[in-house]
Formats: structure tokens, C-alpha cells, sequence
């Protein structure tokens, strides 16, 4: 039964409805059977899908996740810097990164909003903040340069208290120890 002659009757699409789709679909007389491989629509989800499956851990290592909320301190904009290369570092470590960016964020809010002027020192000093991916920085360091906030970190957990002291230390203009 052909595409036309379905159409033309007044019964029920769900009684001719296979019937169609398997008119549309596998039915192509006249095709060989490599141009009906490649224009099924079934085969080319197939195809992407194993595509996707195997770029997939890369794509997600690479790209930042998005919180939506690129500010600290009440509008300081934020931005990640350097990334260690893919040589280096690992995907996890790098998605281990972008995770923290986000919880180094949120202290950096928590410092302004508990000490007014460590705030007013903030908005004074760090025009923007910049969070790099540094080899072997275990725990977050800050320091200023050129009116910038520049966080150096590798990833995973860190001491919140520590980080929030040395952001306060970087602020007032003193001097952080190497073991602090």
C-alpha cells in the first residue's frame, strides 16, 4: 500500500500508522542499500551518540562549569585564568579546579560580608579577582597585582578559615609567610 493510497482513506492514523512509518522509513525502492544506511535518521543517532560517548570526558574536563554568578564582594568580577595543560595536569584534576573555583568564590563573599573593612579594602584594591590552576598549590594563596586579585590553586578541599586570613592579609598590604 502506498503513501497515497493511506491518505486517501478516512479510517483511523493509528490502524495505518506503522504502516506509514514503514513506508517513510524502510521502504526506499530504487536506493542501493548504502544510501538507505546512511539516510536513515535512526543511523545517524547511533553515529553521534557513539561519537559523543567517546569525546565526552574531554569536553566535560575542558569547559568550566556555569554557577551564574561570575561576581564576589558585591560585584567584583571573577575570572579563571591559566589552566594547567592536559600534559600536567589530569581531567580530574581539572574539573577538581572548576569545582573549588566556585567554593573559593563563596569565601571570598563570606570575607566581605563578616568584616565591613576588609570589604571597603576589597573594593578599594582588587578590581578584578583572577583564579589560576597552579602545580603544586595544595592549599589557595592570594596576592595582589595591578589592581587585580590573582587565587592560586590546584584543586580539591581546602582549609576555608586559612584562605580567608590570607585574603585578609593580602588586603591590609602585610606579608604572607611561606608556611601560612
Amino acid at each position: 500500500m502506498s503513501i497515497k493510497q493511506i491518505s486517501k482513506r478516512c479510517t483511523s492514523l493509528a490502524i495505518y500508522l506503522p504502516e506509514l512509518l514503514f513506508q517513510l522509513f524502510y521502504c526506499d525502492r530504487g536506493m542501493s542499500m548504502t544510501t538507505r544506511w546512511v539516510t536513515r535518521p535512526v543511523w545517524w543517532l547511533v553515529f553521534m551518540t557513539i561519537l559523543a560517548l567517546l569525546s565526552g570526558q574531554v569536553a566535560v574536563a575542558v569547559q568550566p562549569p556555569s554557577d551564574g554568578s561570575p561576581t564576589v564582594c558585591s560585584g567584583t568580577l571573577t575570572e579563571i585564568g591559566s589552566v594547567l595543560p592536559m600534559e600536567v595536569a589530569t581531567a580530574e584534576d581539572i574539573q577538581a579546579f572548576h569545582k573549588a573555583v566556585g567554593t573559593l568564590r563563596i569565601e571570598l563573599d563570606a570575607v566581605c560580608k563578616q568584616d565591613k573593612s576588609a570589604l571597603k579594602l576589597f573594593k578599594a584594591k582588587a578590581k578584578q579577582v583572577i583564579f589560576e590552576m597552579s602545580a603544586g598549590a595544595t592549599e589557595p594563596t592570594a596576592y595582589l597585582k595591578n589592581g587585580q586579585l590573582i587565587v592560586e590553586f590546584y584543586g580539591g578541599p581546602f582549609d576555608a578559615r586559612s584562605f580567608r586570613q590570607i585574603v585578609k592579609k593580602v588586603l591590609q598590604g602585610r606579608k604572607i609567610p611561606q608556611n601560612d
